[in-house]
């Protein structure tokens, strides 16, 4: 290391005894760079770790980031297939609920057969009376109206 010394000189305490006037030196003080240096080392140290883990820390969530955009898109491709299983279940049970299809089952699978115009019997269920009962109060000037069966 460069041995850089820089020479100072100062004054000490003025010492005054029996009306004399006395400078009274201290000690000389050497700054080299080495002292300087001291404080730096350490700062030095800290942001190189400092900075080592940023890129450990870069790294790591770079990895994250491709790994949950794989499994994005592997549950984007299962959803594609649901949904193109389900337009085909939706065609399906159109399908199986069309009237000439349940006809056709019914006769074919289960035997039924269409009844004879003097098979089939109508049945009428008897008429109900109706009733009206209107009120009004006058005091208030509301009216009900009550319609039954």
């Amino acid at each position: 290391m460069c041995a850089l010394v820089v020479q100072s000189c100062e004054l000490g305490r003025l010492m005054m005894s029996d009306n004399d006037i006395q400078a009274v030196p201290v000690a000389r003080k050497l700054t080299t760079v080495d002292s300087v240096v001291n404080w730096q080392l350490p700062m030095l140290v800290v942001l190189f770790v400092s900075v080592i883990f940023v890129a450990i820390k870069t790294v790591v969530h770079r990895h994250e980031s491709r790994t949950l955009f794989m499994q994005l898109q592997v549950l984007e491709k299962e959803r594609d297939k649901l949904s193109a299983q389900w337009s085909r279940l939706k065609l399906e049970q159109g399908t199986m609920l069309n009237q000439v299809r349940v006809e056709q089952n019914a006769r074919w699978e289960l035997g039924m057969q269409m009844p004879k115009t003097s098979e089939i019997k109508m049945i009428r269920e008897p008429a109900k009376k109706s009733f009206l009962v209107v009120e009004k109060l006058d005091a208030q000037n509301v009216s009900k109206v009550i319609v039954g069966e």
